[in-house]
This record gives structure tokens, C-alpha cells and sequence, in this order.
């Protein structure tokens, strides 16, 4: 017979004895940490060379003037989209932060 078994092997069962001991120990608590950084692109686990992915849906439209705009610039769409957007951005940070 195969030594498979359809479950995995149980843990062992802790003493009732050392949990009830275990809890009648004080623990020490850690003072909770103070944030820092007042808005979440403050924080310091943010990195400026990490790229996060966004999609965007466009009418069908705009995704052809967006392409018409490609063709006959130097940008590309996905730059041009990221400068406009990423100058809105800051832009209404502003606004919202006074």
C-alpha cells in the first residue's frame, strides 16, 4: 500500500498545560511606529525606479487621435500620455493638498 495519504499529517498537539502557562506570561508590546510620511507617495518603501502598469480605456476616438499624435511626433504614445498625465497629476496634487 502506498504511503500517500489524502491529508497532510497533523500537527502535534500542544500541551494544555504549557498554552495555559504560556498565557499568564506578559508580553511586551512594541510602541506602535508614528507614519512619517503624510501622503502615500511619501512613504519611504516608494521607489522612483519601480514602474507600475495602468491601463486606460479610450474611446475609439481618441485612441486614433492618440496614434495620429504618435505618428507625427518624436513621442511615442505611451510617452506622450505619460507626460501629460503625470504633469495633470502633480497638478492637481497641488489643488488638493493647499
Amino acid at each position: 500500500m502506498s504511503e500517500l495519504k489524502s491529508r497532510p499529517p497533523a500537527k502535534a498537539k500542544p500541551d494544555l498545560d504549557a498554552f495555559i502557562s504560556g498565557a499568564e506570561k506578559k508580553t511586551s508590546t512594541k510602541p506602535a511606529q508614528q507614519k512619517t510620511a503624510s501622503y502615500p507617495w511619501e512613504d519611504s518603501g516608494i521607489r522612483e525606479d519601480v514602474t507600475k502598469i495602468y491601463n486606460l480605456r479610450l474611446s475609439e476616438p481618441y485612441l486614433l487621435k492618440l496614434k495620429f499624435i504618435a505618428k507625427n511626433t518624436p513621442d511615442s504614445m505611451q510617452k506622450f500620455c505619460l507626460n501629460v498625465l503625470q504633469d495633470a497629476i502633480d497638478v492637481k496634487i497641488e489643488e488638493l493638498i493647499k
